[in-house]
């Protein structure tokens, strides 16, 4: 069997062409150990069964994030019979970067050289041949999207895992790279079939005194990349590479390699010349950054000599002119506030509110048709009020909202594939940077608008551990879909003139407490330091009306999907609890029903909040199983229809605490489908428990707090 890496830079075209070759034919699950979803896929390749395993997307194979440890293990230890590394020929130099390193890996490569057909079509080009020849490497040139040069991708790679060419990088590098390359690779032995990462080789060598703590350490030398693979063999990383990664600093290598004293010593003097030579050349600089300007040194000789040409497009000019505009000094986050805003605007204002009224009125008009029918054939009160009050009330009250949620993500789908997304990240780094994270949590944390559960796994996109853990925790503080039916009724019920705003103060509200947070926990738990953050600013396009409408169709179906199982079982047994008494006997009055019972034990807690009616706490335990559950127990519980719930909210609320109740409802602890995500990606029951206590601490603190401004201020 010939096992293939798939390896690229982010957006180099890598999934498409992982897709292209396997189709539906795909093994899905999580590396051994760690979030970072694995790929695998097995085809034939000229007669005999290969696998295709996808590696998580890096720019490098620094070991700052998981997908780079995961990267960087397979190849050097795992030895994948081929590396295809895919590489967007549009930005050829920065792709390069990673193509060298691979190369240092001294594993047989093939470079499939993607978007061949724009770069031609701009009047651009590249030879490949004298590429090839440079890298020695084959390079091929591909479309992914289109299909084109696949047949020469897999004849270079069967001819690759039958007769390899192994290619010598550090050859191309500059006189000052391949001495200290040459005199650390005589420390450590002088031989590639033993490497510092060879247990055994180097442990026969070790004195007596350190072989108990080296025979501890077993597993943490042998598994540089951070996780074990169970199954998989493991092999010597090359001696040529460990050699670049200790000129590099790198700390994981230096401290996993057996070394003895006398190895160590002349390794620290290798580098410690290497880094003397060069700072005659560039003052002050450190072994990382000459170890990267040798390679950049290499990628300048490498499009030298390959003729590479890539004229500016109308594309290019179009997204410089515009980042003047949206990553201005100035105007950058006066426009990020007024995007918000708009969007907000019309979600609550005129278009929002337009589509629910008539969903609104669809809902009561199939609900007044389906009693009409019941009552027809003489069906018993009981299953009349099940229906009306349980099922139409409970379900078709929060149906009603499926439009405004449906804009939300329609501006958030436009606002992604247009490209200004990666450029909100670029602007709240800064920002995040004050609490110890990078722009790249503002993506999850910008998911959270849409979905805890899908912003929490969203975060394995996260560079580092700590910056995943840590994102993880603060991202249910950004106000999920789920809450907007809550914020649209209170908020047409009790601020009908400034709806949108209302709504839109909820939204801060929950970023000015997650950042409240954040600088806690930053303080407190998460002391390390942050990492670099590093993403690629893609050029702005058009939405593609398919992706957008698919994202929409997704998320409506996941919407009815819950509405109709489990809004509609908590719709069912709400008017259940409330109908019959303990001995289930039909009530005429709720307050004398089970579920009165049940809320009564909780109201006392929300007391000091303003609303210790026990319809209210029942409609936020109900909350914990889905947020829109909230409008539909309060629909059955005070048992009216759509048009009459708010004027029976006006019974049991003021203006002011029904802002409480809404600051309450912003904060307290996500659903339970979003508590088990946490669980799982925190891998701890006891993280999970604390994430739902803590928030629902901090959910009544908050609104306690907002309830005694409102009063000092006479809005009581």
């Amino acid at each position: 069997m010939i096992t293939i890496a798939l390896a690229g830079n982010p957006n180099s075209g890598k999934t498409t062409l992982f897709n292209a070759l396997t189709g539906s034919n795909q093994y899905v699950g999580n590396w051994p150990g760690v979030t970072v979803e694995r790929k695998e896929a097995r085809f034939e390749l000229e007669g005999e069964e290969a696998i295709l395993v996808d590696l998580p997307g890096v720019y490098s194979l620094s070991p700052y994030s998981i997908e780079e440890n995961i990267t960087r293990h397979f190849i050097a230890q795992h030895s994948p019979d081929v590396v295809l590394n895919i590489v967007d020929a549009t930005n050829l130099e920065r792709n390069l970067y990673l193509t060298f390193q691979l190369l240092e890996l001294s594993r047989p490569v093939v470079v499939a050289l993607n978007l061949m057909d724009e770069v031609r079509k701009n009047g651009g080009g590249v030879d490949c041949a004298a590429l090839a020849k440079f890298l020695g490497a084959p390079v091929v040139p591909i479309s992914a999207k289109r299909r084109v040069g696949f047949d020469e991708m897999f004849a270079a790679i069967y001819q690759q895992a039958k007769t390899p060419a192994i290619p010598r990088p550090v050859e191309r590098y500059d006189a000052n790279t391949r001495l200290a390359v040459s005199e650390i690779v005589a420390a450590l032995g002088g031989d590639d079939s033993h490497s510092a990462f060879d247990e055994k080789e180097h442990y026969e060598h070790r004195d007596e005194s350190h072989r108990d703590d080296d025979h501890a350490a077993t597993d943490a030398h042998m598994h540089i990349g951070g996780y074990y693979d169970e199954g998989d063999e493991d092999h010597a990383p090359p001696t040529d590479w460990v050699a670049m990664k200790l000129l590099e600093g790198d700390e994981m290598i230096r401290e996993n390699a057996y070394l003895t004293d006398e190895q160590r010593t002349r390794i620290r003097s290798a580098i410690a010349k290497y880094i003397e030579r060069g700072r005659e050349t560039y003052p002050n600089i450190d072994g990382m950054t000459l170890v990267s300007t040798a390679r950049y040194a290499a990628i300048d000789e490498a499009m030298r000599r390959a003729q590479y040409r890539r004229r500016a497009t109308q594309k290019d000019d179009l997204t410089e002119r515009l980042d003047r505009v949206f990553v201005n000094k100035y105007l950058a986050f006066p426009i990020f506030l007024v995007l918000m805003g708009v969007m907000f605007y019309l979600t609550f204002g005129p278009v929002g509110t337009f589509l629910s009224d008539g969903v609104e009125w669809l809902v009561g008009l199939l609900g007044q048709a389906a009693e009409a029918g019941l009552n027809a054939i003489h069906s018993p009160d009981w299953v009349v009020s099940l229906v009306r009050d349980g099922v139409f009330a409970g379900v078709g009250g929060v149906v009603v909202f499926l439009p405004q949620i449906l804009l939300i993500f329609l501006f958030l789908s436009i606002l992604e594939d247009s490209g200004y997304m990666a450029r909100a990240a670029f602007l709240t780094d800064r920002l995040l940077g004050r609490l110890g994270l990078s722009g790249r949590s503002f993506i999850p944390m910008l998911m959270g608008f849409g979905c805890t559960t899908t912003a929490v796994i969203g975060a394995r996109g996260v560079e580092n551990e700590r910056d995943r853990r840590m994102t993880i925790l603060l991202t249910p503080f950004m106000s999920c879909g789920a809450k907007l039916p809550v914020y649209g009724l209170f908020a047409a019920a009790f601020f009908a003139r400034y709806q949108g705003l209302v709504v839109f103060s909820l939204y801060l509200l929950g970023m000015l407490i997650m950042v409240a947070c954040g600088l806690i926990l930053r303080r407190t738990a998460f002391k390390t330091g942050q990492t670099p953050f590093v993403m690629e600013m893609p050029p702005y396009r058009f939405p593609t009306p398919r992706n957008v409408l698919r994202r929409l169709w997704i998320r409506a179906k996941d919407f009815l999907t819950r509405a109709g199982t489990v809004i509609f079982a908590m719709s069912v047994l709400i008017w259940f609890l409330q109908t019959f008494d303990p001995r289930l006997n039909v009530v005429t009055d709720s307050a004398s029903s089970l579920l009165a019972a049940l809320g009564g034990l909780l109201a006392p807690l929300f007391a000091p909040l303003g609303f210790a009616d026990w319809r209210v706490s029942t409609a936020l335990i109900t909350g914990f199983s889905a947020k829109e559950a909230v409008v539909s127990t309060l629909a059955v519980l005070t048992g009216s229809s759509l048009a009459s719930l708010p004027q029976a909210l006006g019974g049991m609320f003021t203006p002011l605490t029904a802002f409480v109740f809404l600051t309450f409802t912003l904060l307290y602890t996500p659903c339970v489908a979003a508590i088990a995500a946490v669980r799982r990606e925190m891998g701890s029951a006891k993280a999970a428990a604390g994430v739902a206590l803590t928030q629902c601490a901090i959910a009544w603190g908050v609104a306690f707090v907002v309830r005694c401004i409102g009063l000092a201020l006479g809005l009581g």
